[in-house]
């Protein structure tokens, strides 16, 4: 995998988190087993920029204060509206640790039930394990060609994920995967029926 850095500083008691963000900076906390909690600050597009690469299942070497630490994104705090990063949770890691992180899915390959109309639904982004930071990958792929007919589906068992480096926390009954049938709408050829007044209503309940 490639090897992912991030400058961090310490953040002071007098660096507010509004003013942190007006300047374009992410207040953030690393902790660990192994690592004092130290909160700390990034510039905003440089997180984005290894985040959107790392996501929660690849190491990051932060650079805090010439202090190298092995970390994760451990969770994620974002405003409501527009959904700009307001605060990071890193993880220090222990390379003799295991941990528990989620690793996306990577959908792969064509289903043959799509020839047949169907609606492939990718249900499941990411699944939740727990193993060593050595065997951490970036993502387990799904193989859609096992979607044969209408209504297959992928569940987590059915992937090839190797279970003696990963301990799958995820429901294994979980379905990733699904060949839906496409929904048929039904369009009547009679024009619809113009608006009844309440008066004609009263009329046509005499006339019986």
């Amino acid at each position: 995998m490639e090897k992912l850095t991030l400058n961090a500083s310490k953040r002071f008691a007098i660096d507010s988190a509004r003013d942190l963000r007006m300047n374009r900076k992410i207040p953030a906390i690393v902790y660990g087993k192994t690592q004092e909690s130290t909160s700390i600050v990034f510039d905003y597009s440089d997180f984005l920029k290894t985040f959107r690469k790392a996501w929660e299942s690849q190491i990051i070497e932060l650079d805090l204060e010439w202090n190298k630490i092995e970390v994760l994104v451990h969770d994620i705090q974002k405003e409501p509206v527009s959904w700009d990063f307001t605060h990071i949770d890193l993880y220090a890691i222990t390379r003799w640790e295991k941990l528990t992180t989620h690793i996306h899915l990577n959908f792969i390959w064509e289903s043959e039930a799509g020839k047949l109309w169907a609606i492939i639904e990718q249900l499941t982004k990411e699944i939740e394990v727990k193993c060593l930071p050595k065997d951490l990958v970036n993502n387990f792929d799904v193989n859609l060609s096992l979607l044969k007919e209408l209504e297959d589906s992928i569940k987590i068992s059915d992937l090839e994920i190797d279970t003696e480096k990963f301990e799958i926390l995820s429901s294994l009954d979980t379905v990733v995967a699904l060949a839906a049938k496409p929904k048929i709408e039904v369009i009547s050829d009679e024009a619809p029926e113009a608006p009844v007044s309440e008066e004609e209503a009263e009329e046509k309940k005499e006339e019986k």
